[in-house]
C-alpha cells in the first residue's frame, strides 16, 4: 500500500526543493478523502441493502409479539427455526402420505383448536376459520 506521506523527488512540481513539499499534500489528502468518501458510500449502500433484506425477512418469519422488532440475530434464529420446522412438517407429511394419504391431514386437523386457528390465520370470526382450514391442510 502506498504511503500518503510525500517523499522528496516524487513531487510533480519542479519548484519543490524541501524534503517535505507542503504544496503537494492537499492534492494527496484530497485524493485519499475522495477514496474514503467513496468507500463510506459503498458501505452505506451495502448496509442499507442488508437492512432491507432483514426487514423483508422479518415480515415472513413468525414472531410472538408485535411489540418489538426482532434484532438481526433473533431474526436469523427465528428464520432458521422456521425453516427447520417447515422441513420437519414436509418430511413427516411425505412419510405419512406413503402409508395413508389422509392420515397425516386428519391427525393434524383434529388437534387444531378454534382459538389457535383464529390467531394463526389472523381471522376475527370463527366462521372464517372453517373456510381456511380445509385449504390449509389439503394435499
Amino acid at each position: 500500500m502506498k504511503s500518503d506521506s510525500p517523499v522528496h523527488g516524487e513531487c510533480p512540481h519542479t519548484e519543490c526543493q524541501s524534503p517535505c513539499p507542503l504544496r503537494c499534500m492537499p492534492v494527496r489528502l484530497e485524493g485519499s478523502t475522495k477514496r474514503r468518501m467513496a468507500a463510506n458510500a459503498r458501505e452505506r449502500r451495502r448496509m442499507q441493502g442488508l437492512n432491507t433484506a432483514f426487514d423483508s425477512l422479518r415480515k415472513v418469519v413468525p414472531q410472538w409479539g408485535e411489540d418489538k422488532k426482532l434484532s438481526k440475530y433473533e431474526t436469523l434464529q427465528m428464520a432458521l427455526s422456521y425453516i427447520m420446522a417447515l422441513n420437519r412438517i414436509l418430511s413427516e407429511a411425505e412419510r405419512y402420505s406413503r402409508a395413508d394419504p389422509g392420515e397425516w391431514t386428519n391427525m393434524h386437523y383434529d388437534h387444531i383448536q378454534e382459538e389457535q386457528c383464529l390467531s394463526y390465520m389472523g381471522v376475527r370470526c370463527p366462521r372464517d376459520c372453517d373456510r381456511y382450514l380445509p385449504q390449509t391442510f389439503s394435499h
